[in-house]
């Protein structure tokens, strides 16, 4: 078998045509070999990405490690550290920046939706810091452009820290003199104000992301992955599509799209970029989140609404979500017809279970 044959092996007419085998049988041992060669290269060389018109693709490649911090940046980290676990960030005295992002539960805190201030429910799941520091746009919405920016939503968000102004904030953070002192060495200013709180914050989330077994692979490694995840490496570039939207160091393609869980007209609606640009066609557009430590990141989506990684790809297999067509509104026209209108970059696909599995483990390299 060749490699150019390989390369559609796996797809669902070679299974029951040429190869004549069962679709629930996984690829012969053989034939495992084969697909390890094709994928034995640099990324740049391996099985073309099956795109549909419109992807943005950048080559899969290992993500380059921010420098470890040095000098006044180690410090300034250190401090983001200590404040990102202090509690007195927020008005009530009882909510850090851990108690919703913990380093035990993949920097998220394992809930569909968090819960902050006096109990108060969000409506969006918290998304885990590990890829924060390398990304150009931030929260569900996209609507922060850098770390030291996000940082100031959760310290005014009524359901979260809620501080009324973010003078409190700074206020009580100069009272207590171990941060004065140690802020004042970094900064030569005796007051600490709001920028040196959010950079510290900053920095320490740059020092969270690190190396995966996929970005070993990726790196040379070719024992880094097991025969059943190169498999899944390769239904994720092909068959299955996800390189459309999951693709580069990040696997994202840093765009925002509609997958069709808006729950528009429904308690949970979700408009997504539409409240940040209240331009109608982004209504149910949320931002390609990176799928680095997924298998640590649970549970999945903006509102948390799947527990486990196999029931996010048969909701993929299905096409993704819809809008009812009799959650028409019509006080809201444009709204609802972007809403229902999902990207052309989704289109379903069939998984035999073997190669769900397979997928599935290849996931979990990320």
């Amino acid at each position: 078998m060749t490699l150019a044959l390989i390369v559609g092996v796996f797809t669902l007419a070679s299974f029951v045509g040429a190869n004549r085998r069962p679709l629930s049988e996984v690829p012969s041992p053989g034939e495992l070999a084969e697909l390890r060669k094709l994928y034995t290269g640099a990324p740049a060389t391996w099985a073309r990405p099956r795109l549909r018109p419109g992807a943005k693709f950048t080559e899969m490649a290992p993500l380059r490690l921010h420098p470890r911090p040095q000098g006044n940046d180690l410090d300034r980290a250190r401090l983001g550290g200590e404040l990102f676990n202090d509690p007195r960030l927020s008005a009530s005295g009882h909510f850090a920046c851990q108690s919703c992002h913990n380093r035990r539960l993949g920097w998220g805190d394992g809930l569909p939706v968090s819960f902050g201030h006096g109990r108060a429910e969000g409506k969006r799941n918290a998304p885990s810091l590990f890829t924060a520091g390398y990304q150009s746009a931030l929260f569900w919405d996209g609507r922060a452009p850098t770390l030291e920016q996000q940082a100031l939503g959760p310290l005014t968000d009524g359901r979260e820290m809620a501080n009324g102004e973010l003078t409190g904030v700074a206020d009580r953070i100069n009272a207590i003199e171990n941060y004065r002192q140690r802020f004042a060495a970094l900064t030569g200013r005796d007051t600490i104000e709001l920028q040196d709180i959010t950079a510290a914050l900053a920095a320490f989330e740059r020092t969270l992301e690190r190396a995966t077994r996929f970005d070993r692979f990726a790196a040379g490694d070719r024992k880094a992955l097991t025969d059943e995840e190169v498999w899944g490496l390769h239904l994720f570039r092909t068959k299955a599509g996800c390189a459309n939207c999951h693709n580069g160091p990040l696997f994202s393609d840093g765009g925002a799209h509609n997958i069709g869980l808006s729950y528009f007209g429904r308690a949970l609606e979700d408009l997504g970029r539409y409240g940040v640009t209240g331009k109608p066609e982004d209504a149910g557009r949320f931002r390609t989140p990176s799928l680095r430590h997924l298998s640590e990141t649970q549970p999945y989506m903006h509102n948390g609404v799947f527990p486990t990684l196999p029931g996010v790809v048969r909701f993929y297999e299905g096409g993704g979500g819809r809008v009812r067509d009799d959650r028409k509104d019509a006080q809201r026209p444009a709204l609802f017809e972007a809403a229902r209108r999902k990207s052309s970059l989704l289109q379903p696909f069939t998984l035999m279970p073997a190669e769900r599995a397979a997928l599935v483990a290849f996931l979990r390299t990320l």
